[in-house]
């Protein structure tokens, strides 16, 4: 099983030319970017060695390798470490962000452009959905969400009608507070391949255990130099 899982990418299909994650260290902070690869538990090892990290801050990832993305996230929930959130954070890097031990949004990317992003385990090579898989995917979530993430959603992010379907969740500062739905969305593969998304009324990011505090992270700037630094 566990080379199964090393095999698969827990995210949308990637082109073939990918590169591992970039690890940066600023201070205390832990950058980490890009597609989860499968060296990337060693080379979280190697920079865990440097020093004491406070904050492992993980922005636009896409996603990767589901076993490496379960390896990184137990680590880091085991180092009682903090994770935040810079641009999207979807599939693997989703897992990874839910591990941290306090987890929120910061200002490293404009807060619209900042999510995080859950789906059902998939092969790559076929797109077709890995439902053998869903039941430990379902024990990190709702675990490391406090038991707070429905029930309903959990069975449709697990166990999608379509593999390419992802549920987001943005920060509940976006909407007014009178809004009937604060940022969780579901969205759906359509048969033209485009996608249908739908805000979930009721749910917000803070009250399904996806963040542990509704404040945003303000980074210092020295961070932020080197996120700028990464999108040039």
């Amino acid at each position: 099983m566990p080379r199964l899982l090393a095999s698969l990418l827990f995210a949308f299909a990637l082109a073939p030319a990918v590169h591992a994650m970039d690890f940066h260290r600023v201070g205390d902070t832990l950058v980490m970017s890009g597609p989860v690869e499968g060296n990337d538990l060693v080379r979280l090892r190697d920079q865990l060695a440097i020093g004491p990290v406070h904050l492992v801050l993980l922005h636009e990832s896409p996603g990767g390798d589901l076993w490496t993305g379960y390896q990184i996230g137990s680590r880091i929930h085991e180092e009682g470490l903090s994770t935040a959130v810079s641009g999207k954070c979807e599939s693997a890097c989703g897992l990874i962000f839910l591990s941290g031990i306090e987890r929120s949004f910061s200002d490293g990317r404009p807060i619209a452009q900042t999510m995080v992003g859950l789906h059902g385990a998939h092969s790559a090579d076929t797109m077709q959905p890995m439902t053998e898989l869903a039941p430990r995917m379902a024990w990190v979530i709702r675990t490391r969400t406090g038991r707070k993430y429905p029930a309903d959603l959990l069975q449709r992010t697990v166990y999608p009608r379509n593999p390419e379907d992802m549920v987001y969740a943005f920060h509940p500062g976006r909407y007014p507070a009178t809004a009937a739905g604060r940022g969780v969305l579901e969205c759906l593969k359509q048969p033209d391949v485009s996608f249908k998304c739908s805000m979930v009324d009721g749910l917000d990011a803070l009250g399904i255990g996806v963040i542990t505090t509704p404040e945003v992270l303000k980074l210092p700037q020295d961070v932020k130099e080197l996120l700028q630094q990464l999108a040039s």
